[in-house]
Order: structure tokens, then sequence, then C-alpha cells
């Protein structure tokens, strides 16, 4: 983890309860990737706010023989928008329409594909930072010359550019625990198009429709079992539920407290499923 925030605190303390031991190990400090140093624990559980560290902490864990969770794979798929978009496109999970913009000039006919109205998002960013509303070419030309100020060689290329959804005024986070869709809550704001709770949205509990509960189990077959935050939006003019994006590492200190569902007991619990299957399977290949 990065810090001991309330989130990882609760985990702890459920996992506690469980009798399930627990070391903590910051980013700052060295892992424990060597022989019996890494043989000593059962799982390594991912709670980097950095996604940068989670995706190589997580590889050099895995390298080391010990399973994570998240996943690296799915970590390296949730932390980068673009791969998300491609890997969703190829197994059939519902999304806006989006196109990849490898250059500046090629934006100006993706908002031209989508009427004028389009969102460019960056590869890697979190909390809504760095996303873009575009409402037409004077739009687009003026975010061009800002990005250019700060990114003359177009390190940041290539970006994501997807339709706009008319979602209303909300969006939809499911959490889901292993397999399963725990809570779904719309995030609500009527003063900032991103309904990030970070950003000050409002939380409404949700229930969960058939549609909703086959995206995610969708979603879990293309990822893998893991902790995930999945954002959908109602798109109002198609009438359907889409993929925004996939979070690999949920926050929920804020909305846990007006849902009720313990999230982090949620998790204990799914850890100490894990660790039980592989203790039977490392019992079966003993024997």
């Amino acid at each position: 983890m990065t810090k001991l925030r309330e989130e990882e605190q609760r985990i702890m303390d459920h996992l506690g309860d469980l009798g399930i031991h627990v070391q903590v190990n910051l980013d700052s400090m060295e892992l424990p990737l060597a022989g019996s140093d890494a043989q000593s624990f059962g799982l390594a559980l991912i709670r980097c706010l950095s996604q940068k560290s989670a995706m190589n902490r997580s590889r050099l864990l895995e390298l080391a023989g010990l399973d994570t969770v998240n996943s690296t794979r799915a970590i390296t798929i949730c932390t980068n928008k673009i791969h998300q978009a491609i890997v969703f496109e190829k197994f059939g999970v519902p999304q806006p329409h989006f196109k990849i913009a490898f250059t500046p000039a090629k934006l100006f006919a993706a908002l031209q594909a989508y009427g004028d109205l389009c969102v460019i998002k960056p590869a890697t960013s979190s909390w809504g930072r760095g996303i873009a509303r575009i409402t037409g070419k004077d739009c687009l030309e003026g975010w061009i010359a800002a990005r250019e100020s700060v990114d003359p060689g177009h390190q940041s290329f290539p970006v994501l550019v997807q339709e706009y959804v008319e979602k209303g005024d909300y969006d939809i986070r499911v959490v889901i625990v292993g397999r399963t869709p725990i809570v779904a809550f719309r995030r609500v704001s009527t003063e900032n198009w991103k309904t990030n709770t970070h950003l000050g949205a409002d939380i409404e509990l949700l229930t969960m429709n058939d549609e909703i509960l086959a995206i995610c189990e969708r979603l879990v077959d293309v990822l893998g079992e893991g902790i995930y935050g999945a954002d959908l939006f109602f798109d109002y003019k198609h009438l359907r539920y889409v993929v925004c994006e996939v979070n690999q590492n949920p926050e929920f200190a804020k909305s846990w407290k007006i849902h009720g569902v313990d999230v982090a007991s949620h998790i204990a619990h799914y850890v100490r499923d894990v660790l039980g299957r592989e203790n039977r399977v490392n019992c079966t290949t003993k024997s």
C-alpha cells in the first residue's frame, strides 16, 4: 500500500478477526522477493495509490511466485484506458464507441465522427484528472494548444477519444469482490459532468438489474476474479448500459457509510477464500 488509509485499516482489522496474519508493505519499502522471504507469504493484496507502483510491484511479486490480488494482467488492463477499450472491444463488453488518436491531427477526424462532441482521455489517469469534454473544433484547437505548451513532443499520445454518452447527471459504480457484485450506487452531480465521488458527487443506493449483473459477469470473465470498481453509464440515447471504465483499486471510505455494505469485510472474506483454495492445492500437490 501507499499509506495506511481508513480503507486499508478496515481491511486489516477484518483480516485479523479472521485469524489471518498481515504484514504491511509500503511503496517505499523493499519487497520480499528472494527464497524463503517470498515463500513465507500466501498472497499479496495490492492497494497502491499509484497505478504505476501497483503494476510494477504486482509484477515483481508474481515473478517471485506470489499470487496477487488483483493479478498483474488485470492491473495492467485496468490502469490503461486504451488497453481497456481494446480488450473490451475484443471480448464484446458494451462500452462507448471510441477511437485511438496517435497524433493531434487525428483528433479532428475523431471529433467529426462523433458529431462535434467527444471526450478525450489520457491513457492513464484517476479521479477524473486530464479528462476533457470537447464541444466543437474551436474547443479542440484550444485543448491542443494547451497540451502542446506542456507536452511539445506529444509524449502523452496516444489518447483515447470516446463518443459523449448522454448519461444524465449520474454514473453507476458497482463494487465487485471475487466474482460477486456486492453493491451498486449512483454517483449524482448536478454541478459537474464528471460524476466522481472524489469531485463531490452524491451517493444513492441502486438495486442491480439483470443487465447490470450480466455486464459484471462479463467483466470478471475478461479480467479474472479480483476487486474492482466498475463504472457504468446508462446511455439514454441508445437505452443501454455501457462500461465507462473499471478501477482496479476502488476506494470506499466515504461510500460504504452511505450505502451500508461493508466492502472491507467482503474483501477480507474473499482473501480468506483465496488462501483456502491455495492451501488445498498445495496439500493436493504434496500428497
